[in-house]
């Protein structure tokens, strides 16, 4: 399932929008989220956890979940 991360969607250092700016340059900002991976409805060459696409968090119909994780304790390190 597609894994949400708390970003904002947003080009990286160096983004050019090619072929076109319509695909992802009109959705940069804090209103979409980075989704991560892919699902069961992506095709299996961009099923990868670098994979990135965006959307409303609000939206449930995306098969989208989230990862629980905490930073390892100083004494575990």
């Amino acid at each position: 399932m597609w894994e949400w991360t708390s970003s904002d969607f947003g080009g990286y250092p160096g983004f050019a929008p090619f072929p076109y700016r319509e695909y992802s340059e009109v959705f940069f900002g804090p209103e979409y989220k980075v989704l991560r991976g892919g699902s069961f409805g992506t095709d299996k060459a961009a099923c990868r956890g670098t994979f990135r696409n965006w959307d409303y968090p609000i939206r449930r119909q995306i098969f989208s979940g989230f990862r629980c994780a905490r930073s390892a304790s100083p004494e575990l390190a």
